[in-house]
């Protein structure tokens, strides 16, 4: 079975063109920053959000090796998403990505918040332009993710259905420490 975080680039893909932009609200290692860019290729563009600097310059280095230059990489928590993205961009973007928990390879005590998921997340969903889609990996297996997963799963439960299609994809694992997927689409 596909891993989780290769079934949201393969969903994500279905939906996200050429030329469009699209956000990777949690950048970490950059690797669905990289897929972003490749996606919506020279004549798109891609913010990439995160917290922490080591993060986005490990982003930087895997962008400019790639030669990628459609990327603006901003250093500030994703809940200031709707304050950063251009009003202009605003129910236009094609995709947004979540890869929730702690940067792979760094301090792990450094994690995303319940609260300030909930409001990106939300944010997040009007940015999205008719068709678009929003991607939310999530980890209740460290301390924290499974509250931030229990809050988002509500959320997503409370969405109304005649403007969003929901669906989560949940691991092989049957834990519930098992990561899982959310994926949010606007209706057109």
């Amino acid at each position: 079975m596909t891993r989780l975080t290769d079934q949201a680039h393969e969903l994500i893909a279905a939906v996200l063109q050429p030329g469009e932009t699209a956000i990777d609200a949690t950048a970490g290692n950059g690797h669905d920053t990289f897929f972003l860019c490749q996606t919506v290729g020279p004549a798109g563009h891609v913010f990439a959000f995160d917290i922490q600097q080591q993060a986005l310059d490990q982003t930087s280095d895997l962008l400019a090796q790639a030669g990628f230059s459609n990327c603006d990489l901003v250093c500030h928590d994703h809940s200031q998403l709707a304050e950063i993205i251009p009003m202009s961009l605003h129910q236009r973007i094609g995709a947004i990505m979540f890869n929730l928990g702690y940067l792979p390879g760094g301090d792990h005590s450094i994690i995303t918040q319940q609260d300030s998921t909930l409001t990106a997340v939300k944010a997040a969903s009007k940015l999205l332009r008719p068709g678009g889609i929003l991607t939310i990996m999530t980890y209740p297996g460290h301390p924290g993710g499974a509250a931030e997963t229990t809050a988002v799963s509500e959320w997503i439960n409370g969405l109304e259905e005649n403007l969003f299609k929901t669906e989560i994809c949940f691991s092989l694992s049957d834990s519930i420490r098992a990561p899982r997927l959310f994926v949010l689409r606007k209706q057109e």
